[in-house]
């Protein structure tokens, strides 16, 4: 398992209601909003969803578009790795910097292949981490033992 970025600051519910411009009531049920919390842990939100004028537009985009099938923090923590898949930029410096929204998406779930040499043992992982699936290529030879049966 990969360490996970948790990158901050964070806000809390009544913070990042006040920043959304909605009912702090409404906020958990955004499905464009990341959040993190627990049984032991207040609800805090990530501040890099909002700007001056409330939730960023792209950042939310490409959060509900990923949140089916992947978890806030999965998202939250993808969102500030590099991919090279979007000019070694992370995905939200590349939409900071005016890039696609569609773009980000499609990375999310295309294979991404890990840095360093490949004499570690490395696989190819999906934009959010998962492990890619195995490629298909030709069949290989096999070789096959035969056994002999002895006659007595």
């Amino acid at each position: 398992m990969t360490e996970q970025i948790l990158q901050g600051p964070f806000l809390t519910r009544s913070q990042a209601a006040r920043r959304a411009r909605v009912p702090a009531a409404v906020l958990a049920n955004r499905p464009d909003l990341l959040r993190l919390g627990g049984n032991w842990l207040q609800e805090v939100y990530f501040s890099f969803q909002f700007d001056e004028t409330g939730v960023v537009p792209e950042v939310g985009a490409v959060v509900q578009a990923l949140k089916g099938e992947h978890s806030d923090l999965e998202i939250a923590d993808w969102l500030v790795r590099p991919s090279h898949l979007l000019s070694s930029s992370t995905p939200l410096g590349f939409l900071r910097s005016g890039g696609e929204v569609d773009r980000v998406i499609a990375a999310a779930d295309r294979p991404e292949t890990p840095v360093g040499p490949p004499d570690r043992g490395q696989r190819p992982t999906t934009g959010m981490g998962r492990p890619a699936p195995p490629q298909i290529g030709r069949p290989t030879r096999r070789r096959v033992r035969r056994v002999a049966a002895w006659q007595s």
